[in-house]
């Protein structure tokens, strides 16, 4: 039996669930699976965490809502990061996947929703509202350094995601914006799998070896792809409108990180085919989140640092990307799955470029001078300001 992992099934498991009704269905997942292989390994990398999970499809959700406002520059740094290369409008078509017009039904498979929150302190560009009611958003304006803005975020994010997120916001915001992209998932296998699970032995990453319950299912009615390193399954949910691939390597180590980049068309999807199988994949649920903005940052999706306004279409005041916050659920069993994340791009108000600050919070120097004879009167470093001394 090939050992199974889960590093890949939490990343195409949230690929799978951005809506295919708006745009070019396989440029965005072209670009979603470019995204999560980026995140997962740069993340991996950076924490070395045994699980990691990531939502694609509400990163891009928040981010892309952001875009809209943003100068020249930033929708450029924005749709790169993204995974749209330079394809400027690719998160435009994912703030358009993810927007639902009407209220899903409660028993909806898939529910996805978009918002921004303005700081009641910001000064509004003339066209900002119309440009975004163009875009059909309709945004809401409040103290964001106030504690009711927690209350009010973290209050749509648990709406949006039917209650598997309640948080995403310990503290106000602050800042000039809030932009949210959030999802909630949750649907039945369309074959499910043996309803014991027995328990079988698992490798960590680490090397050493866990008692996990195994699920398992065998048949026809499955799709696979495989090769000499990997074997992977394409497991499809009632109603034939979303799966998750699986990708499992045959060799004990695992799926690592880098290799998501090179196992990205099976991410998608790709070259799988009918064929008789059987399917050995752990009973699992996770609850995953962190500040993506490091992470961010070193893809390319910085903070504006033009000398003017980094999101002119929202204000001409000095705002940039401060954090991004994403929270995310899985839980996989026998009958299906439950998924749900959300996306926060919070800003922050930016120095204005021309004003230069001079902030003794630490230990300073200070010289008294004669402006007539040039004679230093005192000179000295300051270290405690309440110490008198002799």
């Amino acid at each position: 039996m090939p050992k199974s992992t889960l590093l890949a099934a939490l990343a195409a498991s949230l690929m799978a669930l951005a809506p295919a009704h708006a745009g070019d269905s396989k440029a965005m997942l072209t670009a979603q699976a470019g995204l999560a292989a980026e995140l997962i390994d740069r993340t991996l990398a950076k924490e070395g965490a045994a699980n990691i999970m990531v939502s694609p499809a509400s990163l891009a959700a928040a981010l892309g809502l952001a875009a809209l406002g943003a100068s020249d520059q930033g929708k450029v740094s924005i749709a790169k990061g993204l995974g749209f290369g330079g394809e400027v409008k690719g998160p435009e078509t994912a703030l358009d996947a993810m927007y639902q017009e009407k209220p899903p039904a409660a028993d909806a498979p898939l529910t996805t929703a978009v918002a921004i929150v303005f700081d009641d302190k910001l000064v509004l560009v003339p066209d900002a509202l119309s440009m975004l009611a163009g875009h059909r958003i309709k945004p809401s304006i409040e103290d964001l350094d106030g504690p009711k803005s927690v209350e009010h975020i973290n209050g749509w994010v648990k709406q949006a995601t039917r209650g598997a997120i309640p948080v995403i916001l310990d503290s106000p915001p602050g800042g000039g914006f809030v932009s949210l992209g959030a999802l909630s998932f949750k649907a039945r296998w369309k074959t499910s799998f043996d309803r014991e699970s027995p328990a079988s032995p698992f490798q960590r990453p680490d090397g050493s070896t866990i008692s996990v319950p195994m699920m398992h299912l065998a048949g026809d009615g499955q799709k696979f792809r495989f090769d000499e390193k990997f074997t992977a399954v394409d497991l499809a949910y009632a109603g034939g409108s979303y799966s998750m691939v699986v990708v499992a390597a045959r060799s004990g180590k695992g799926v690592g990180g880098a290799d998501l980049k090179a196992l990205a068309s099976w991410l998608q999807g790709e070259k799988f085919e009918a064929a008789k199988g059987e399917i050995f994949l752990p009973r699992f649920s996770l609850n995953d989140g962190r500040d993506l903005m490091p992470i961010l940052n070193a893809m390319g999706v910085a903070p504006e640092k033009a000398k003017d306004a980094g999101f002119p279409g929202f204000t001409k005041e000095n705002i940039s990307l401060a954090r991004v916050l994403q929270k995310t659920m899985i839980k996989v069993d026998e009958n299906g799955t439950q998924a749900a994340a959300a996306t926060a791009v919070i800003t922050e108000r930016s120095i204005d470029p021309k004003l230069i600050r001079v902030v003794a919070d630490a230990r300073f120097a200070f010289a008294l001078r004669d402006t007539r004879t040039g004679l230093l009167l005192a000179a000295g470093l300051i270290g405690d300001p309440l110490l008198a001394g002799e």
